[in-house]
């Protein structure tokens, strides 16, 4: 077991960076890539579709196709990060206020994704020992949090992504 040795360090769930390499980005000065207000994140996932066989008289479980589950991502709304957001939609091809510029949801009008969303995992010394690259991302639900009399804390925005696939680098 690792509890009883010294130079084990586990992985901890707070020891990470979220951003994108070419999409979104969240930070106030718009110029870094990184989203430093990101507060959670869930790491990639996926499921395989199993096929069943019959083969006389048994029955035999195949592997199909791989699905890569949505993730989502907390942040704390700072800034223009609601406008910014609502900008990406409107990359998406939504437009509410102009009916006529609507072009419909498409990850082909131009700018449409997210960029590639990278998840990297530090060590204690703060050195990379994890990234995940999720390849052809784009938001799928959006909710900018809740407002509330009795509490102080920061307003949240929690998104749901949905990628094409993940690999870890």
């Amino acid at each position: 077991m690792f509890w009883n040795e010294a130079g084990i360090d586990p992985r901890r769930s707070y020891r990470f960076r979220l951003g994108s390499t070419d999409g979104l980005i969240l930070s106030s000065t718009g110029q870094s890539p990184i989203w430093w207000n990101a507060k959670k994140v869930d790491k990639p996932s996926f499921s395989v579709s199993s096929n069943k066989y019959r083969l006389i008289n048994h029955e035999i479980n195949m592997p199909g196709i791989i699905s890569w589950n949505p993730i989502t991502i907390e942040v704390a709304d700072i800034g223009d990060t609601v406008k910014t957001l609502l900008d990406q939609l409107k990359d998406f091809g939504y437009s509410p206020k102009n009916l006529a510029d609507d072009k419909g949801l498409s990850k082909s009008n131009g700018s449409s994704h997210i960029g590639d969303i990278r998840i990297q995992q530090f060590d204690g010394a703060g050195k990379i020992i994890e990234t995940w690259k999720l390849e052809g991302a784009y938001i799928t639900e959006l909710r900018f949090g809740n407002l509330d009399y009795t509490s102080d804390e920061i307003i949240n925005l929690n998104m749901t992504i949905t990628y094409d696939y993940a690999y870890l680098d």
